[in-house]
């Protein structure tokens, strides 16, 4: 029958295989060189696999070491919560500013929008911006800190006045909705110089689809239709004259294709 001296030795010598192999681990996938609770659980357990059986370690210095790895592990767990904490006030705070974000499909392209909301789950901040959830750390800037001018006055001001609709060309512009059943319908739109926010907003809103003017930004949404689309000019028609105007918006598809949310930007110069 073993001792009770072997079982214990084993015991120890199946916990540091076990540590040792999970640092190997971490090595391969690049982990942090920091040393961790497992790499110090490693060592402490390689020490006591090791010592010298006529001068074993005393009881003063065991538990000497149990409370560093004690202190390690809380230290641990402290510097998550701080992390988690900074990253949950760093999201708060852009709430209600304008930011730039990097498209995820075209890092190229920045999207700007007021942040209207923050959220954390499972370990990640995101930021809603004209409607869509972004991670935090696609903010590449805040551009301001509240919007440029108040959505009342806006209303009733011509989009031809406005920043991000300045430069706009009198003409016409198709608003295409799709119903479940794939029946198409086209609603044409006829943009003019003295045309308010208010009534382009009225016109879209005719051929079914929401419209939201908030902080600044006209957003355009599907609603409960199947998918739409804007296009410029007459559909069918070659003859009518073709206004600009969707070259001033920002459109944002579906993996279908389907435009899901359309926006003008009036605080973007």
């Amino acid at each position: 029958m073993a001792s009770l001296g072997s079982i214990q030795q084993e015991l120890v010598n199946m916990q540091s295989n076990t540590a040792v192999n999970k640092a190997k681990e971490q090595a391969a996938n690049g982990a942090s060189q920091e040393l961790d609770g497992d790499a110090f659980l490693m060592l402490m357990l390689e020490q006591l696999k090791n010592q010298d059986p006529m001068d074993p370690m005393d009881n003063s210095e065991m538990l000497a070491q149990q409370a560093q790895f004690t202190q390690l592990t809380e230290l641990q767990k402290l510097n998550e919560s701080i992390s988690t904490n900074n990253m949950i006030q760093q999201a708060n705070d852009l709430v209600g500013k304008t930011v730039q974000i990097v498209d995820p499909n075209n890092t190229s392209r920045l999207i700007t929008g007021v942040v209207s909301s923050a959220n954390f789950t499972n370990g990640s901040a995101t930021v809603t911006v004209n409607g869509k959830d972004y991670p935090l750390g696609l903010v590449a800037a805040i551009t301001d800190g509240a919007p440029a001018t108040d959505d009342k006055l806006i209303g009733d001001k011509k989009l031809s006045e406005l920043n991000g609709a300045s430069g706009i060309t009198e003409g016409y512009v198709t608003l295409t909705t799709q119903d479940d059943g794939y029946k198409k319908n086209h609603t044409y739109i006829k943009i003019t110089s003295d045309m308010k926010v208010n009534d382009f907003m009225k016109e879209l809103e005719k051929a079914g689809v929401k419209t939201k003017l908030e902080n600044g930004i006209l957003t355009i949404e599907k609603g409960d239709f199947k998918g739409i689309s804007m296009s410029e000019g007459k559909v069918g028609d070659d003859t009518a004259t073709a206004s600009n105007l969707l070259q001033k918006m920002e459109m944002f598809q579906s993996e279908t294709g389907d435009l899901e949310t359309a926006i003008l930007d009036f605080n973007r110069k």
